[in-house]
């Protein structure tokens, strides 16, 4: 009898904090009653599966951009003091990047230089090629990391890297990653090499929500020169052409940029290991390379803005005649929706690229079920048929394009830390819109007619999935 008063007096505490902290943390109204209902109507579980996956924000124990602050920062105030752009006329897109710049951590970036690496295989040559070079320090952060021959060959250019003395670091997520076997760990940290998993499985309040994944892709290499994009390490993304490849890109970055992006894996690291890298020599004073002007988005639970969801919602609205889209996993939110359908009723020729085949069944399902609004609006819709897509790029007009690990879904949005970049720069938007034309020519388009017939249970089956869009 005092053990079932004891469970129901805890259950209603439970229940009580989870619908506090529900009301305390602003949501999406539907998000906030679905996860309200379960808590109330499932004693104990609901609470514990909310306190699990409900929470959209995560508080960092190190504060937010200590570097900019830091009496170690003269290098990076030094390096940038010339070489960053100021937007204060009332142009359409000077003032998407004054939003741009206000919703995230960092200035606008100039005299950057970019390298469109589509090639899996001249991409993974290219990066073992630049560990050869490291001379200092090399900085690793990957989402997946996978246990297989492409990331054997990483693996011993980078032990090679440490025995001539360079400072090795690499940041896995620890979901992301779980495949990577132990003995890699055990090799790696013989060769003095520095890993760490990032937000681990914990009972701790501050770490227990497991929805919250690094999935961000950085290889900075002395500062000088950095990797990013939507490319994972492991065979699926650098390994030789086949069935089993799928479709994605890197870019290689010279520039200012460089140490804006060694910042981001400092702050990472630093949450992760509580190890201080704001040593000056991790900040060289950057050398302008080329033309490129980048913004740096980097977003996360832990910002004050949703800063890739505004950074796209202002991209699209600011479109005046051409949006091309191409992502692996479309899931938008309403405000998304809403911004794309009226581009294309504005005018705006809307061309979207996505999977025919996804690894993940259930977000294409729900993907499709936004179809039926788009085609109505006369956004062209394709599907890329050849191999399993994982590239995410958009071009705006011929004047900008963004590139990162951020895909047009709400995990990506809210849950996920992603890395993004505004690159402008005509001759990098015209080799991204000739990426997204050669795949264009491999999808098929999507029509209203052919849509429509899918059947009941199939359109059912989307509609289903779609409500299950805020944890896909």
């Amino acid at each position: 009898m005092m053990f079932s008063s004891l469970y129901y007096s805890f259950g209603i505490v439970l229940a009580i904090a989870a619908i506090i902290h529900l009301l305390v943390h602003k949501r999406e109204p539907v998000s906030t009653i679905s996860w309200g209902l379960f808590v109330i109507l499932v004693p104990l579980l609901g609470p514990a599966l909310y306190f699990t996956f409900g929470p959209e924000r995560l508080i960092r124990q190190a504060s937010k951009r200590k570097l900019a602050i830091s009496s170690h920062s003269a290098p990076i105030a030094h390096g940038l003091k010339n070489t960053t752009a100021e937007y204060s006329s009332k142009d359409k897109t000077d003032l998407f990047f004054n939003l741009t710049q206000n919703i995230t951590h960092f200035p606008q970036s100039v005299g950057n230089k970019v390298l469109f690496l589509h090639d899996p295989q001249e991409a993974l040559r290219t990066m073992i090629s630049e560990i050869e070079r490291a001379q200092k320090f090399i900085h690793l952060e990957y989402y997946i990391i996978s246990s297989d021959p492409i990331t054997e060959n990483i693996f011993d250019s980078l032990i090679a890297a440490r025995a001539r003395g360079v400072e090795i670091r690499i940041l896995y997520d620890a979901l992301g990653s779980l495949s990577l076997k132990r003995f890699h760990f055990k090799r790696l940290k013989a060769a003095g090499i520095q890993i760490a998993g990032f937000l681990p499985f914990s009972l701790l309040p501050q770490r227990i929500n497991m929805n919250f994944r690094n999935h961000r892709k950085i290889l900075v290499i002395d500062g000088r020169t950095v990797f990013t994009g939507g490319t994972n390490l492991g065979k699926e993304y650098l390994g030789r052409p086949g069935k089993h490849q799928w479709r994605d890109f890197s870019i290689q970055l010279w520039g200012p940029v460089c140490l804006q992006l060694q910042d981001v894996f400092r702050e990472d690291w630093s949450f992760t290991t509580q190890e201080d890298l704001t040593d000056p020599k991790y900040f060289p004073i950057p050398v302008v390379e080329g033309n490129a002007k980048i913004q740096v988005i980097d977003s996360g639970p832990d910002t004050s803005f949703q800063s890739l969801h505004r950074a796209l919602f202002g991209a699209i609205t600011s479109a005046k005649y051409q949006i091309l889209l191409m992502t692996p996993y479309f899931v938008p939110d309403s405000s998304i929706l809403t911004a794309l359908e009226v581009a294309s009723l504005k005018g705006v020729d809307l061309k979207i690229v996505l999977p025919k085949k996804n690894d993940q069944p259930l977000v294409r399902l729900a993907s499709r079920s936004f179809y039926g609004e788009l085609l109505k609006a006369g956004v062209k819709i394709f599907e890329f048929a050849p191999k399993i897509l994982h590239a995410k790029l958009m071009t705006i007009d011929n004047e900008f394009t963004l590139i990162g690990s951020g895909n047009m879904d709400i995990r990506s949005f809210r849950l996920n830390f992603e890395i993004t970049l505004l690159i402008e720069d005509r001759d990098v938007t015209q080799q991204a819109q000739q990426f997204f034309n050669t795949d264009l020519r491999s999808s098929e388009p999507v029509t209203w007619e052919q849509f429509s017939g899918r059947g009941f249970l199939v359109e059912l089956l989307e509609n289903a999935c779609r409500l299950l869009a805020p944890i896909l």
